[in-house]
């Protein structure tokens, strides 16, 4: 899992207009882009989840 927060973390770097080198980056920098690679990683699981719904059954009488 750490390992796909840093490339996400990296790619969404990259995506910035003003990106530099992420290796010469700060670690403070680094940290903020891995805690939105964890947030997008997170909601992409949860996108994912199988969706369950209560089915209610109804009976509707016959009429011909």
């Amino acid at each position: 899992m750490e390992a796909e927060i840093e490339f996400v973390a990296r790619a969404l770097y990259t995506a910035e207009d003003d990106a530099q080198d992420w290796d010469r980056e700060s670690n403070i920098i680094k940290d903020e882009f891995r805690l939105y690679a964890r947030a997008a990683l997170e909601l992409l699981a949860e996108k994912r989840k199988p969706k369950t719904f209560d089915a209610k059954i109804c009976i509707f009488p016959y009429a011909a």
